[in-house]
C-alpha cells in the first residue's frame, strides 16, 4: 500500500470541502478589501508624507508625530473628551431607540403611530451638515428653545457659547438624528411578540 504525503491529503480535503471554501471566499474578500487594505494608509502616521512622493516614497518619520501629539498640553484633554463622548453615546444613545420602539409599540392609534414613526426617523435622511445647522438655529440666542424659555418667563441662555453644554448638545443631536431609524429594528422585533 502506498502512503499518501501531507500535500496529497490536503488536496483531497480541499476537494472534498470545496463548497464550504467557496462560501468563505466572499466574506474573506469583503474583510480583505474593506478592512485590511485600507490599513495601508496607517503608514502615513509614521511617514513625513509628501504628496508628490506618495506613501512609499516619503521618508520615515518614526514616532515624531506621536511625540508631538503627546507633548501637546491639550492631548490628554482631547483623549478624555473623545472617550467621554463615546461613553455618553453608549449610556444615552444605545437605550434611546429601544425606549422609542417600546413607546411606539404601545400606541394604539395607527395614524398617530405612523406619523410619530415617520417624523422620528426622518432626521436620519438629512445630511449631518444640515442637522448641525438646525441645531445651531434651535439653540441660538433667538432660536426656538430660547423663545420657548422666554415665553415661559425664563431668561434666554447662550447654549452654544457655554462649553459645559457641548457634550450634552453633541450627544442629544446624535440621538435625535439616529434613534428613530434604529428603533425600526426594535419595532420589527416587538411586532413578532404576542401582546
Amino acid at each position: 500500500m502506498i502512503e499518501r504525503g501531507p500535500t496529497t491529503k490536503l488536496l483531497s480535503v480541499i476537494r472534498r470541502d470545496k463548497y464550504l471554501y467557496l462560501i468563505i471566499v466572499l466574506p474573506f474578500a469583503f474583510y480583505l478589501i474593506f478592512h485590511y487594505l485600507p490599513m495601508y494608509g496607517i503608514l502615513i502616521a509614521f511617514k513625513d508624507y509628501r504628496v508628490a512622493k506618495g506613501i512609499w516614497g516619503s521618508p520615515w518619520a518614526g514616532l515624531k508625530y506621536f511625540r508631538e501629539f503627546f507633548d501637546n498640553p491639550y492631548s490628554f484633554r482631547l483623549i478624555r473628551n473623545t472617550v467621554l463622548l463615546r461613553v455618553y453615546q453608549i449610556i444615552f444613545g444605545f437605550p434611546a431607540p429601544i425606549v422609542l420602539a417600546l413607546l411606539l409599540n404601545e400606541i394604539r392609534h395607527e395614524g398617530f403611530k405612523r406619523f410619530v414613526q415617520t417624523t422620528s426617523y426622518l432626521p436620519h435622511f438629512i445630511s449631518i451638515v444640515v442637522v448641525c445647522g438646525m441645531v445651531v438655529n434651535f439653540l441660538a440666542s433667538g432660536g426656538i428653545l430660547n423663545r420657548v424659555i422666554v415665553a415661559l418667563g425664563g431668561k434666554s441662555f447662550p447654549w452654544l457659547m457655554a462649553p459645559e453644554w457641548f457634550r450634552t448638545i453633541y450627544v442629544a443631536s446624535g440621538i435625535w438624528q439616529e434613534s428613530g431609524w434604529a428603533s425600526i429594528i426594535y419595532l420589527a422585533a416587538l411586532s413578532a411578540i404576542d401582546p
